[in-house]
Formats: C-alpha cells, structure tokens, sequence
C-alpha cells in the first residue's frame, strides 16, 4: 500500500512539472527589442550608435528574460536595464520616458 501510495505521489509530482515547464513561452529577442525600440523612439529620439546599443540592451533583455528567471531575478534585471536607459540616456530624454505612463516599465519588464 505504501508503495502505490509513493508511485502515486511521484507521478502527480512529475505531471505537474511538467505541465509548469509547457507553460512558459520563448520570444524572438531581435523582434521585441525592435518593438521596444520602436516604442521608445516615439518618445525620445534615437539615431546612429545609440539605436544600436539601444538595441542590443533590450535584446540581451529578451535574451534573459527567454530563460525562465525566477521573480527574483526578473526583477534584478529590471533594475539593472533602468540603470543602462539611465546612463545611456540624458536627463531630458528620462524625464519624457516617465511621462508618458506604462513606458518605462514596458521597457524593463
């Protein structure tokens, strides 16, 4: 009886894992980052070198995010491409990035 019991719960165990793991969905990183981008230069003007490296942030975003991080993690990365927008970008061109509402966030998150 303990051993059916035992088999039972290793078998919901893995059936639940492995539903857990179909659930999460893998992005292109080249098209999100150009929807970023395209999303921030709406705002804020981007040419030449800096739309490169814009570019290339959000795709290592993407990049990251296609890993399945946990909570902890995607919220450390988060912080850490809002300080690279902060050094990319000059003052001004942050302050028009926080006016417009959901912005910023899309582009960290």
């Amino acid at each position: 009886m303990k051993n059916l019991l035992g088999a039972l719960v290793l078998f919901l165990a893995f059936t639940v894992n492995a539903s857990a793991q179909e659930t999460f969905k893998k992005v292109d990183e080249k098209v999100e980052a150009k929807t970023d981008l395209a999303a921030l230069s709406e705002v804020v003007p981007v040419q030449g070198t800096l739309s490169e490296d814009l570019f290339r942030l959000f795709e290592y975003k993407y990049r990251n995010l296609n890993e399945n991080l946990s909570a902890e993690r995607k919220v450390e990365l988060a912080k850490i491409i809002e300080l690279k927008l902060r050094a990319t970008l000059s003052a001004d061109q942050m302050q028009n990035i926080e006016k417009k509402p959901g912005l910023l966030k899309k582009l960290t998150n």
